[in-house]
């Protein structure tokens, strides 16, 4: 329910404000979640949700937290 919940808000929260703010956060966050508890689906998802960002800038940010 809560991976879901941040996909949704990575997802469809372009029209808040600080977006790409908000998707780093929640980028970090599923990191920290990972290294807490290496689930493999939560490694999948902060993945393809790194490939979905459209502007290189921020996809390179984001992927920084999976190397």
């Amino acid at each position: 329910m809560v991976l879901k919940s941040l996909v949704d808000r990575f997802v469809n929260g372009v029209q808040e404000k600080n977006y790409t703010s908000i998707r780093f956060d929640i980028i970090q966050s599923l990191r920290n979640w990972y290294d807490e508890m290496k689930g493999e689906q939560i490694k999948e998802t902060a993945l393809d949700l790194i490939d979905k960002e459209e502007d290189l800038k921020y996809k390179k940010k984001y992927a920084a937290k999976w190397r």
